[in-house]
């Protein structure tokens, strides 16, 4: 009954009213041994972007994040004649091929959302391409491609609806010219030169091997003799300080590195150059004031000419006016068992007080971006209050049938932005305090997975929230995106929402000396930066997830388990469509979280346990789905951090208990807080809960690392079973003990390590 009553209210509080399923293109790539679609014949729907109109006359081409598929609809009316390259789609049609080529044929509907999108080419050799799995997943056709420093076979004018052979240094393949596109009879180049076009395939008989792939550019724009280095995203920054922060970027050629900045998008104040020839750039710019926007831009030169990055913007950290602080809270029970000293999380947290404090606190404005708010008069009552001291309070909010509380603010005059209707939701739910002020110290972001609804204790929700100026002003700008307008009043022509948006924010900060990325979605390709953070972990990866839809990112954990890493995860609604839950049960301790309420996180926690393997948090709005990726408005933080993983593990321990998880967890020993609570001997900690029934938590810390025994007796000193055997690291380790098949009484439990011997007593009550 649980699960039936959460899908009706997902249905109607989550995805919204009307719902669509979208697959992911990477799901359509499984080929069988004569490289076939193996679901050849079945319906589905996707979206992505158009990298091919009718630039071929059919068929078009469209890829989203994870591959590329050929869209056959020829004739007015039809797909191909309908689109242009830069549409964002969705398609619904018939999976199948063409003499090797994969593509929908029928269409039997499409919707267009938005144009004028980039897609950027995957750089490939010709190996790469002719590397592909063609009987097995077929990564690369289909997609935007490019391939550089090629010659071809040939001279004169191009022809069309011809076939010709281009070499690189890898290998040779073939490059066909349309009949139709502007390339017949322009000149065939005579010397190197770059090809990009759509990755397509044609083979008369099977097997549809290697042997069928072919290039397609689409015009004379295609055909790149200019081999300038032509700058590639993203441009990364990282490491920003009060006064300095740092490039990266890649060059499709070599050439030196530039980074042209100012307060105005003249770049006014000058530049920065390394003279270095080089496809992997990195500059620090320096002597810069805090807490303060610049605008930049970077260049590469060789000896073909100049190329040029986009305008960006990056500010830099305050000098102590903002104090970086970063609060985590938690709705529900977390064990601070597996905490580092003092660095104990913050549970049983009512969430609906702590925002109250903050709007109580607001001084100048109050940015409010909600999917839910109903249920709340406390929280109504603090923002008419805050308005009627003089605080500026804006909102954004979902497309759904307007909620009791957020009906009473509008019958007391705010003004709202809301999503208009149609796929997706406006499902974020982050708050900005006084970021519209001239006060960079009194700046918080407030964000998680908490909707503004009543029912706290049958929902677990996680909140984070951030006191930084530079933060707040990218959600602000994010948010302002939605509003339409950068004052007081929306603009309802202006506002723009879902796949509209563009990635028009900073995505790095550094604040308190913790790294941390924001990404808004459908624009930033968020889902690309999980996936990116996930394959980073060597011990371990969490994650404790309302939907996990995604096999994506299923697969890229499943890769991180096999190089070695440890599976623990949870999922409530192990039922949706295109659950990865079955799948990923294979690699690790995956539950379902079949108990009383709804677990409504979205978080993920990446080697926790240890600090110079780059522990990150992943938490936010964002469930790990391809509505969240490519349609729903959504925010996603990314923090590299030890204690904020480790408050983060605190909470998922506790679920993983609940669930009955019993595992090995290791704390690790950090130099910030070793001279405080440093052990001055081997240490064996009183059993948690005690007493208990059937699990309980035992843990012991250590100076070094040492090999450790547990041994479990009974009151007569008769041996029962080893609890643990192994080498343990310096630091505490906490070990999770079922006590399945024992009677009721009192046991001990001793440590030997170091010929010491430690014993306590433990109390099991059935």
């Amino acid at each position: 009954m649980k699960k039936i009553l959460v899908s009706f209210v997902l249905f109607l509080n989550f995805v919204g009213f009307a719902q669509v399923t979208y697959t992911p293109i990477s799901q359509l790539r499984f080929n069988n041994s004569s490289g076939v679609p193996i679901d050849s014949g079945n319906i589905y729907t996707i979206t992505g972007i158009v990298t091919v109109g009718n630039e071929f006359n059919s068929p078009s081409y469209i890829q989203d994040n994870t591959a590329g598929i050929a869209i056959y609809a020829r004739g007015s009316g039809q797909f191909s004649a309908s689109v242009k390259i830069g549409d964002s789609v969705a398609v619904t049609g018939k999976l199948t091929h063409f003499r090797g080529l994969t593509q929908f044929d029928p269409v039997y509907s499409f919707q267009k959302f938005d144009s004028n999108k980039v897609v950027n080419p995957l750089i490939l050799t010709i190996n790469d391409i002719k590397s592909q799995d063609w009987n097995g997943y077929e990564a690369y056709e289909g997609m935007l491609v490019r391939i550089n420093n090629v010659t071809v076979s040939a001279s004169g004018n191009w022809n069309g609806n011809t076939n010709y052979t281009i070499t690189d240094s890898t290998g040779s393949m073939t490059l066909r010219i349309v009949n139709g596109t502007n390339l017949v009879g322009q000149a065939i180049p005579s010397g190197k030169f770059d090809v990009i076009g759509a990755l397509g395939a044609f083979k008369t008989n099977p097997p549809y091997d290697a042997s069928s792939y072919q290039i397609l550019p689409r015009s004379v724009y295609d055909i790149v003799t200019d081999l300038k280095p032509f700058i590639l995203k993203p441009i990364v920054v990282s490491q920003i300080t009060q006064n300095s922060f740092k490039v990266y970027f890649e060059t499709m050629h070599e050439g030196n590195t530039e980074v042209r900045y100012g307060l105005t998008q003249d770049l006014e104040i000058g530049s920065f150059i390394d003279q270095t020839m080089t496809k992997y750039h990195q500059i620090i710019v320096s002597g810069l004031q805090p807490a303060t926007r610049y605008y930049y831009r970077v260049y590469s030169t060789n000896q073909y000419g100049t190329s040029e990055g986009p305008l960006e913007t990056v500010t830099t950290s305050s000098n102590g006016t903002s104090t970086g602080k970063i609060n985590v809270y938690f709705n529900s029970t977390v064990d601070n068992t597996v905490a580092i000293p003092g660095n104990e999380a913050m549970g049983n947290v009512n969430l609906t007080e702590k925002l109250l404090e903050r709007i109580n606190s607001a001084e100048y404005s109050i940015d409010m971006c909600v999917y839910s708010f109903y249920n709340q008069p406390t929280i109504v009552n603090a923002l008419i209050a805050a308005r009627n001291r003089g605080v500026k309070v804006r909102i954004v909010y979902d497309k759904r049938t307007t909620q009791n509380s957020m009906q009473q603010l509008i019958n007391q005059g705010f003004l709202i932005s809301k999503r208009p209707a149609g796929d997706g939701i406006m499902h974020n739910k982050f708050f900005i305090f006084d970021g519209r002020d001239s006060n960079p110290a009194n700046d918080w972001v407030w964000t998680g997975s908490w909707n503004l609804s009543a029912d706290e204790s049958a929902w677990l929700n996680n909140v984070i929230e951030i006191n930084d100026f530079q933060l707040a002003q990218a959600y602000t700008k994010e948010f302002e995106e939605m509003w339409g307008s950068n004052t007081d009043i929306p603009n309802s022509t202006q506002a723009k929402f879902g796949p509209a948006k563009s990635d028009n924010t900073p995505h790095y900060f550094t604040i308190s000396n913790k790294e941390i990325q924001l990404y808004f979605s459908p624009t930033d390709q968020t889902t690309t930066k999980i996936k990116n953070t996930l394959n980073t972990a060597d011990s371990s990866i969490y994650f404790a997830l309302l939907t996990f839809t995604r096999s994506d990112i299923a697969s890229t954990i499943a890769s991180r388990v096999n190089s070695g890493a440890q599976l623990r995860g949870i999922i409530d609604n192990v039922n949706d469509s295109g659950s990865q839950y079955l799948f990923l049960k294979n690699y690790g301790e995956v539950f379902d979280y079949n108990l009383s309420g709804t677990l409504h996180h979205k978080y993920g926690i990446v080697d926790a346990s240890w600090q110079n393997l780059d522990p990150y948090v992943i938490t936010g709005s964002h469930n790990w789905s391809n509505a969240a990726e490519q349609v729903n408005d959504e925010n996603t933080l990314i923090i590299k951090d030890i204690f904020i993983a480790n408050q983060y593990m605190q909470e998922f321990k506790r679920r993983y208990n609940d669930l009955g998880g019993t595992g090995i967890f290791t704390i690790p020993v950090i130099q910030e807080v070793k001279e405080k609570y440093i052990p001055y001997k081997v240490e064996l900690h009183q059993n948690f809960p005690n007493p208990f029934n059937p699990v309980t938590t035992i843990s012991f810390t250590l100076l070094e690392k040492t090999k450790v025994k547990i041994v479990l007796y009974d009151l007569l000193g008769n041996e029962i079973k080893t609890i643990y055997d192994g080498i343990a690291d310096a630091g505490k380790t906490v070990i999770d003990f079922r006590a399945d098949g024992l009677s009721s009484g009192v046991y001990l439990y001793t440590l030997y390590a170091n010929n010491v011997s430690i014993s306590r007593k433990m109390i099991l009550l059935k």
